[in-house]
C-alpha cells in the first residue's frame, strides 16, 4: 500500500474508474483462488492480495489529491469560515486554521486583542483573496506548497484587519473541535496555577502539544541537544501515560477485570489522542498501545513488528498523506530501529545493579533510535546531534516527573497548598530541562552539518540491515556483506562530495 501512495503521488496519477475496475477484478481473482488450496501456486495468492493493496494505495492518493486541490477564485470574495486549530503567533500575524466550504485554509491576520482570543469552533466572516498554496521563493529546494498539501490545507490567504469578523457564534461542535477547546481551558489554568512564562512553552507542548508559542530559540536549543523529540508528543510520552494507567488500574486486573482495565485504559489514551489535536505520532502510540493491551488480553506476543505495521496500516488508509510526512517517517523509523536493534545492544553486555541496568537500557534505546533515525535528520534538517546521549540520560529523568507532575497539579487543583508546592517542584523540573538544552547547545561542536541525498539513505538502511544479521548470525558471509555495503556508502558520499565542489 505504501509504495502504491509513493507511486501514484510520485507521477500524479489521477483518481478514475480505472482503479475501481481493478480492484473489483482483483476481489474476483482472490475469491475464487480461496478454493485452490494448491501449494506450489501459493506465491499468486500473495501477489493478488500485493496488487490489490497497490491499488488501494495509489487509489487513496489519487483521491486525497483530488480532495485537496482546489481552484480558488481569483478575485476577492465573503467567505464564512470556522476556526479549526488554536492560531499560531508568527513574527507578524497570527496564522489561523480554517474550514471554508469544506476545505482547510490558513489565514493570516494582523495581531490585535481580538485575533489572539480567537478558539477552535469561532465563525467568522471574512473577505479575501484565498489562494492556491505556493513556494515562498524562486528557485528554493524546499517545496512549501507541496509541503501544505500533504497537510491537507488547500489554500492560503492574508486578511486585513477590516476585512474580518467573528460572528459571535460556535458553529463548529465536531469532537476534536471540542478537544481544543478543552486543551484551551487547561492551558489557562496552567497559567493561573503559576506556570512560570519561561516554563509555560515547554510545559504546554510537552504535556498537551501546544507548541503555537515556543520561541526560535529554544527549539533551536533543544534541536542542537538532541532532545528535540521531548517536545513532540510521541510514544515516549503516551508510554509514560501508559505505565501511570497500568499502575493506577492494575487492581482490576487482580480481581479478574483485566478487560475492563484494558478498555479503560485505551480510552483514556484515545481522549488524550484528541486532545493534543490526533498528531500522528500520538495516533501511532496510541495505536500500538491499543493492539499491546490486546495482545496481553489474549495471552500473545505484545509488541511486535507486526503491530507496528498495523498501526502503520491504519493511519495510511485513513490519511495516505501520512507517508510524506516528517514526524510519521522519523516515528515508524525510531520504533523500529528500538525494537531491531534494542535487544541487540541491551544483551550485549550483562548488568546486575538495578541502577546500571536501567542506565544501560537508557542508552541502547537512545542509540538505537539515532542510529535509525540518523540519516533522515540528516537528510531533512542536515545536522547531527553530538552529546544526544548525555543529555537523553537527563532527559529520560526528567520527562516522567514533568508528565506526573502535570497530572498531579491538575489532581490537586482543589487543594491549593498542595499543588502550590507541585507548581514549584513542576517549574524547577522544567527550568532544568530548559538549562540542561541550553548548556550543551552552547557546547563545542555540539552539532555538525552533513548534506545526505536519497541515495545514500537507502544504502544506508541496507547497510545496516545487513549489520543487524551479521550480529545475529556472525557469519564471515555477513561479514563480507557488511563491509562491501560500508564501501559501496563511503564511495557513494565521497562521490557526491566531489560533484558538489567541483560544480560550485
Amino acid at each position: 500500500m505504501a509504495a502504491g501512495i509513493f507511486c501514484a503521488n510520485t507521477w500524479g496519477i489521477e483518481a478514475g474508474w480505472g482503479y475501481l475496475i481493478g480492484l473489483l477484478a482483483i476481489l474476483v481473482f482472490l475469491f475464487f483462488r480461496l478454493n485452490n488450496s494448491s501449494y506450489a501456486t501459493r506465491w499468486v495468492f500473495g501477489a493478488g492480495v500485493s496488487c490489490f493493496m497497490f491499488l488501494v494505495g495509489a487509489f487513496l492518493t489519487a483521491h486525497g489529491w483530488k480532495e485537496v486541490k482546489v481552484d480558488w477564485p481569483s478575485e476577492k470574495k465573503a467567505y464564512r469560515a470556522v476556526v479549526q486549530e488554536s492560531v499560531q503567533d508568527k513574527p507578524k500575524t497570527y496564522q489561523v486554521p480554517v474550514e471554508v466550504d469544506g476545505k482547510e485554509v490558513w489565514l493570516y491576520i494582523p495581531k490585535d486583542s481580538i485575533s489572539a482570543s480567537l478558539l477552535p469552533g469561532d465563525e467568522l466572516f471574512v473577505y479575501a483573496r484565498i489562494e492556491p498554496p505556493k513556494n515562498r521563493e524562486e528557485g528554493q529546494t524546499f517545496d512549501y506548497a507541496r509541503f501544505l498539501y500533504y497537510k491537507g490545507i488547500s489554500g492560503t490567504a492574508y486578511v486585513p484587519a477590516d476585512a474580518w469578523r467573528k460572528t459571535g457564534e460556535q458553529s463548529d461542535t465536531r469532537l476534536k473541535t471540542k478537544a481544543l477547546l478543552f486543551r484551551e481551558k487547561i492551558l489557562q489554568k496552567y497559567r493561573q496555577w503559576g506556570i512560570g512564562t519561561e516554563q509555560m512553552p515547554v510545559l504546554s507542548a510537552l504535556t498537551l502539544g501546544y507548541k503555537g508559542s515556543l520561541e526560535k530559540e529554544t527549539r533551536e536549543a533543544y534541536s542542537v541537544a538532541g532532545i528535540s523529540h521531548v517536545l513532540a508528543l510521541s510514544g515516549m510520552h503516551v508510554g509514560i501515560i501508559w505505565l501511570l494507567l497500568d499502575v493506577l488500574l492494575r487492581p482490576l486486573a487482580k480481581v479478574r477485570l483485566k478487560w475492563l482495565k484494558s478498555i479503560l485504559v485505551i480510552s483514556v489514551l484515545w481522549i488524550f489522542a484528541f486532545v493534543v489535536g490526533l498528531e500522528a505520532s500520538v495516533v501511532r502510540a496510541v495505536l500500538m498501545c491499543m493492539l499491546m493491551e490486546m495482545s496481553l488480553l489474549s495471552g500473545l506476543k505484545p509488541l511486535s513488528l507486526n503491530a507496528l505495521a498495523v498501526a502503520a496500516f491504519f493511519m495510511l488508509l485513513y490519511r495516505p498523506f501520512y507517508l510524506f510526512d516528517v514526524g510519521f517517517q522519523l516515528s515508524f523509523v525510531a520504533v523500529l530501529s528500538i525494537l531491531v536493534l534494542y535487544p541487540l545492544f541491551y544483551h550485549s553486555f550483562q548488568i546486575k545493579n538495578k541502577v546500571g541496568r536501567w542506565t544501560w537500557g537508557v542508552l541502547c534505546i537512545s542509540m538505537a533510535a539515532q542510529l535509525g533515525t540518523a540519516p533522515l535528520v540528516m537528510y531533512y534538517f542536515s545536522s547531527f546531534s553530538v552529546y544526544f546521549l548525555l543529555t537523553n540520560i537527563v532527559a529520560a529523568l526528567l520527562v516522567p516527573f514533568i508528565i506526573y507532575g502535570a497530572v498531579l497539579m491538575v489532581v490537586t487543583a482543589c487543594i491549593p497548598g498542595l499543588q502550590g508546592i507541585v507548581v514549584k517542584l513542576l517549574n524547577g523540573c522544567v527550568l532544568v530541562l530548559n538549562g540542561l538544552a541550553g548548556w550543551t547547545s552552547s557546547l563545542p561542536y555540539a552539532t555538525f552539518t552533513i548534506p545526505v541525498q536519497p541515495i545514500e539513505i537507502i544504502v544506508f538502511y541496507a547497510t545496516l540491515g545487513v549489520g543487524v544479521m551479521y550480529w545475529k548470525h556472525k557469519k564471515r558471509e555477513w561479514l563480507i556483506r557488511l563491509l562491501a555495503m560500508c564501501t559501496c556508502l563511503l564511495a557513494i558520499h565521497f562521490y557526491l562530495l566531489l560533484e558538489n565542489l567541483f560544480c560550485k
